[in-house]
């Protein structure tokens, strides 16, 4: 029978089943949680894109006669499953962790995870919090054998994850090795995809070859004699010719770029070799393969070598000289960024015959044509001032001991608000192993006691070290990360040790620019720069100070009236 057992002092009535057998009380209305996720395949087919698998979810929740509470899915460009960077299942943690929820819904084990390592964490996460975590298409009961059948299903899932990677690498290298070129639909600009003879080819596109010469022509030579052009300057002059942008470049523009020009001058395809392979990944991260594993197709050239050679040259020259390119000197060049748009602030000036004028200035402000969007920051800011202001306050926080110590107490915090969720997650790696090595051992026992089976006792050690292995490689990435996305104590106390000794010779480096210059990338000092109230205001941080210190910029004129006036008083 059902009854309304009250809750709270508001005397909130929530429905109850009472089971006359085991005399216990069940909340019918769970709250619930459905998770949905989707693989680059997945998305045309039912039941398993984003909007089948929620159907399916919700259709679970509600026959169970859960309250569903969200429906979390991750993006249509597929997430995935073997990474812990899924923004809805982030949140899905988030929410468990505040008590939101008690059931997380989700279609299948290989939807939420393919790896067994992050299977087995991420459930155990939520098991801390009290969330339970349902299936829609398994059964997996809190017993031995249901733990069992489900590792299983996970181990399958991996290896699948893994041999479908491996049978599609596998494929596109023979494809290659036998001629063809793949690029996915998109051909580099300058040629098109074709087949010829059952082969996937490039041909020369006439129209955008001749664009592609042009661009090597002006980067070399440039045009009517006024020497060899930039890249942004040739993306300036295709934007306002209407030439149509390449459709590698991925962006939602209509314009030209500096980075596609600097890319096509640099492509060894356009002299009619094509590579494959040239880069790849890791948890992640793009990485960069070593030539020997590059596979190459002969392809049409566009330019000769000669001038290809030329525009290397030219490009060498020019990164050789970036460096020198600065007329002037400007001690915050390359550490500012926009208050308002988040674009990078660039150090520009000019001599009107009787002055250096140097300033700072928004990029997306100064209209630069590679820029789509806007921005309202369009006001200079004396380089003079900036540079001033921000080292008059670097000089007095590093003369104080009291402000560093502080400045390192509020970087352990923010450090550990940062890496807590990857602790909690190594606590649960740590107690993962610590169970399944006890299990390993108990089956060794097992075994000794010659009571079961050795082929089963063998296939069982078989999937637990497994199981061993996958977490113990999962702690190792997790190690890896806090080690490396913060400074060690030693670190610190180095660049600590550091700081006093220039803040010892700081009068000396007043007459030194290269020093001050030193000082500020040593103590990674950066500056967001906004007008606020129509006055020049600077947020500066550095490696002892993670909160932003909010800075009026001011003339160094102004700065030593102030001074004056005050010791007057």
């Amino acid at each position: 029978m059902c009854v309304s057992q009250p809750t709270g002092t508001a005397g909130l009535c929530l429905p109850y089943c009472y089971n006359d057998q085991k005399k216990r009380f069940f909340q019918m209305n769970n709250r619930a949680v459905t998770y949905a996720r989707v693989s680059g395949d997945d998305r045309v087919k039912d039941g398993r894109n984003l909007a089948g698998q929620l159907d399916i979810c919700r259709d679970h929740a509600l026959k169970k006669g859960y309250l569903i509470v969200a429906e979390l899915s991750e993006d249509d460009r597929g997430a995935s499953g073997a990474s812990f960077e899924l923004p809805a299942l982030n949140q899905a943690l988030e929410m468990a962790k505040n008590g939101e929820f008690d059931i997380l819904v989700v279609r299948e084990i290989d939807r939420f995870a393919r790896s067994l390592a992050k299977q087995l964490i991420i459930e155990q996460e939520f098991r801390r919090h009290r969330v339970q975590i349902e299936y829609v298409m398994g059964e997996y009961p809190d017993t031995p054998e249901g733990s069992l059948n489900k590792n299983i299903k996970a181990v399958i899932a991996e290896y699948e994850r893994l041999k479908i990677n491996e049978r599609m690498v596998r494929g596109r290298r023979q494809k290659i090795k036998a001629g063809n070129v793949i690029v996915h639909g998109k051909a580099p600009y300058g040629y098109r995809l074709e087949e010829v003879d059952g082969k996937s080819k490039l041909l020369v596109n006439e129209d955008e070859a001749q664009i592609v010469r042009i661009i090597y022509q002006w980067y070399v030579f440039g045009e009517d004699k006024k020497g060899p052009m930039s890249a942004r300057v040739i993306a300036r002059r295709l934007t306002q010719m209407g030439v149509p942008i390449p459709p590698l470049s991925n962006r939602n523009s209509t314009k030209w770029s500096r980075t596609t020009v600097g890319r096509i001058v640099s492509s060894k395809t356009y002299i009619g070799v094509w590579h494959y392979g040239k880069n790849g990944s890791s948890n992640g991260h793009r990485l960069s393969n070593p030539e020997d594993y590059w596979l190459s197709v002969e392809v049409p050239a566009i330019v000769d070598m000669d001038l290809w050679d030329a525009a290397q040259e030219r490009k060498s020259i020019n990164v050789a000289a970036a460096k020198k390119n600065l007329k002037y000197q400007y001690l915050m060049n390359r550490r500012l960024i926009c208050g308002v748009c988040g674009s990078k602030i660039a150090a520009c000036g000019s001599n009107d015959g009787y002055k250096n004028r140097l300033y700072y200035r928004c990029n997306v402000a100064r209209g630069y044509d590679e820029y789509e969007r806007k921005c309202d920051n369009a006001r200079y800011f004396k380089a003079e001032d900036v540079d001033f202001t921000i080292w008059e306050w670097l000089k007095s926080f590093i003369r104080n001991p009291d402000a560093i110590d502080d400045g390192i107490a509020e970087y352990h915090e923010h450090r550990e608000r940062e890496q807590a969720p990857f602790l909690e997650r190594l606590q649960v790696v740590d107690d993962l192993l610590v169970d399944h090595r006890n299990q390993l051992q108990k089956l060794l026992d097992i075994y000794l006691d010659g009571n079961f089976p050795k082929e089963l006792l063998v296939e069982r050690r078989q999937r637990l070290q497994d199981t061993v292995d996958s977490l113990a490689a999962e702690r190792v990435n997790l190690i890896s990360h806090l080690e490396n996305s913060a400074h060690s104590p030693e670190q610190l106390q180095a660049i600590k040790e550091t700081a006093f000794k220039v803040a010892a010779g700081l009068d000396e480096a007043e007459e030194d620019f290269d020093s001050r210059k030193y000082i500020v990338e040593m103590l990674n000092v950066y500056a967001r720069l906004v007008i606020e109230e129509e006055e020049k205001i600077a947020y500066v941080t550095c490696v002892f100070k993670e909160e932003a210190e909010r800075l009026l910029i001011v003339s160094p004129n102004t700065y030593r009236r102030k001074r004056q006036d005050n010791h007057s008083r």
